[in-house]
């Protein structure tokens, strides 16, 4: 038997197009494609934020897809295979708002698992202060907005930031492995 790692559930084997069953593998049940006889074992897809932030303000995203409809959210997103998390953010706040940053600037603040019908995530979390970033703040494209908002309003905005959020942006600026 084989083992590969997936993110998701699948209706068809990624190797031969055959359908999923499942199998007992490890005292739980995995999808396994019976030609190929591997199980498909699945896995949260790594993801990193960061929290750009001074004494005032925090850094959000006002993006039109979907999942953030109506919501501020932290710049961040997916790894590439080939990326590590430090790599991750800073390449995902360059292309959200334009900013850049050293990867020694940036401070570790958490990691968070998210589950979703679909799939899971692990959302690394890294900080870095105002001061430490360069580059023209604006926008990926045409509808996305990032902005500097006050720290009070965005903690305060339940129906516009998502809890885990609020959490990440205060363990930032008050928790261990603060930026300064």
């Amino acid at each position: 038997m084989d083992i590969d790692s997936i993110a998701v559930v699948p209706d068809h084997c990624h190797r031969c197009g055959s359908e999923v069953a499942t199998t007992e593998w490890e005292g739980d049940e995995h999808p396994w494609c019976p030609d190929c006889d591997t199980v498909l074992s699945r896995h949260p897809v790594p993801g990193v934020h960061i929290v750009v932030y001074d004494e005032e303000c925090v850094l959000m995203l006002d993006e039109p897809i979907p999942q953030h409809e109506g919501l501020l959210s932290l710049p961040g997103g997916f790894a590439k295979y080939d990326e590590g998390p430090k790599e991750t953010g800073l390449r995902e706040l360059e292309e959200e708002t334009g900013l850049t940053a050293d990867p020694d600037d940036l401070s570790y603040v958490t990691v968070v698992h998210a589950e979703f019908p679909k799939s899971s995530l692990y959302l690394l979390t890294y900080a870095v202060h105002r001061s430490n970033v360069a580059g023209e703040l604006e926008g990926e494209a045409e509808g996305f907005e990032a902005a500097f908002h006050p720290v009070d309003e965005v903690l305060s905005s339940t129906d516009r930031v998502r809890d885990s959020d609020q959490e990440r942006i205060e363990l930032a600026i008050d928790g261990p492995g603060r930026a300064a």
